[in-house]
């Protein structure tokens, strides 16, 4: 609790030096228009159905995987459960780190095993990463007219683009090698034998050597499971990408709450395309919900789409949209998960 209170503070201080910025160096920010945005323009409303689209996905991909690869009865709604729990935390977390930790916590207080566990949180990730690096490959080839008109924009989507694809291939590598992985249980034993010193811990080294090579067992027999069946991979892959795309649809809901597009299909096209490359670049934020980076990003990359006077307020109505009122749902409900389990226990 002490570190998301200081993830919060963090957050707030960040947030409030962004949004002097975007108020005195962009077109100003129009408070009214955000305000309608949210409450009035219908693009608000799309907006918002489009990101529950998204956690519908998500939590999709979640309940068919544990389906398929365990025997544990999982609902649907401790599905969804995991995915909001997931969501508040990487809001929270610099880089968007933080809420595998709790996921695989949640799945192991569900009846998982722990390799079972992190098999399908890290799965989880892998997909869903590859689903926006696939739209992101494709978005960069459409938006190369529109970012070559900024040299940095260029370098950010070639560099952001290049780090995401060179992370999925470690992981698809390491995952499927058995060198690889018996590598990671050497090392991993290698860190608690060094216990030996803890007169306390030396008895039970033996014992988390063992515990270590079933978990591992676990987790290897988790993805061979998955990879086994192809069908379920591509339907996880379909359910990732249309996720993906729903998340992406907010930047195009903001922008056109201001009716910048007549063309409509060609400017979700365009704006989709430079919102998938700008996504890329703020993955690898350090900062906790990627604070101040992804705001600057989102005003960089799409400087060279709308025209300055909306920028700021587009802004702020994409941040919020994107941010804010994820982290406020997924944290009522992750506060309402806490509550119900001390209660029946």
């Amino acid at each position: 609790m002490k570190r998301i209170l200081i993830y919060i503070l963090f957050l707030s201080v960040v947030s409030a030096i962004t949004l002097y910025f975007l108020s005195t160096f962009s077109g100003g920010i129009e408070w009214a228009k955000v305000f309608n945005f949210f409450f009035v323009n219908v693009w608000g409303w799309i907006g918002i159905a489009s990101l529950m689209i998204s956690w519908l996905m998500d939590t999709l991909i979640t309940y068919i995987m544990i389906l398929k690869i365990t025997n544990v009865k999982f609902s649907f709604l401790k599905s969804f459960n995991m995915s909001v729990i997931g969501i508040f935390f990487n809001k929270l977390s610099p880089a968007s780190t933080g809420g595998s930790v709790f996921q695989i916590a949640y799945l192991r207080n569900n009846g998982l095993n722990l390799g079972t566990s992190i098999s399908v949180t890290e799965l989880r990730y892998i997909i869903k990463q590859s689903a926006m690096v696939f739209l992101a490959a494709f978005g960069f080839i459409d938006a190369i007219p529109i970012i070559s008109r900024n040299e940095i924009v260029f370098i950010l989507s070639l560099t952001g683009f290049v780090i995401s694809v060179g992370g999925i291939l470690i992981l698809v590598l390491a995952n499927m090698s058995a060198k690889s992985r018996n590598y990671m249980i050497k090392t991993i034993k290698w860190f608690i034998n060094l216990l030996r010193f803890s007169k306390r811990l030396s008895p039970k080294i033996p014992d988390l050597n063992l515990k270590v090579e079933m978990e591992f067992r676990n987790y290897t027999e988790s993805l061979r499971l998955i990879s086994k069946n192809w069908k379920v991979v591509t339907v996880i892959f379909i359910l990732a990408l249309i996720s993906a795309i729903a998340h992406l649809f907010l930047a195009f809901a903001a922008v056109q709450s201001f009716g910048i597009f007549e063309n409509i299909p060609r400017g979700i096209v365009d704006v989709l395309s430079l919102q998938a490359i700008a996504t890329m670049v703020i993955f690898f934020s350090p900062t906790p919900g990627s604070s101040g980076l992804a705001e600057s990003g989102f005003f960089l990359f799409f400087s060279t789409l709308i025209p300055p006077k909306f920028l700021g307020t587009v802004t702020l109505e994409w941040r919020i949209l994107s941010y804010f009122l994820p982290l406020l749902i997924s944290g009522i409900i992750f506060l309402f998960i806490s509550l119900s389990r001390m209660v029946k226990r």
